[in-house]
């Protein structure tokens, strides 16, 4: 998925579902160094990526928080 998309579905979803979505990506980032760790995991590129999700949907969430609290 591209970039674009992802924040476009991301600022249509709601604060549960972007929480729910960083932690999934959380656990999927902790399973992955858990495997790079242990030589199984073949494309070390997805750790970086998932960081990058991370950070987009985190800056989407205080977008939405923020726009609440207004």
């Amino acid at each position: 998925m591209k970039k674009t998309e992802t924040l476009d579905k991301a600022r249509r979803s709601t604060i549960n579902e972007i929480s729910a979505k960083i932690t999934e990506n959380r656990k999927q980032l902790f399973t992955l160094n858990q495997e790079m760790i242990l030589g199984k995991l073949k494309n070390v590129s997805q750790i970086g990526q998932i960081k990058r999700e991370i950070a987009r949907l985190s800056t989407v969430l205080d977008e939405k928080v923020s726009e609440t609290v207004r």
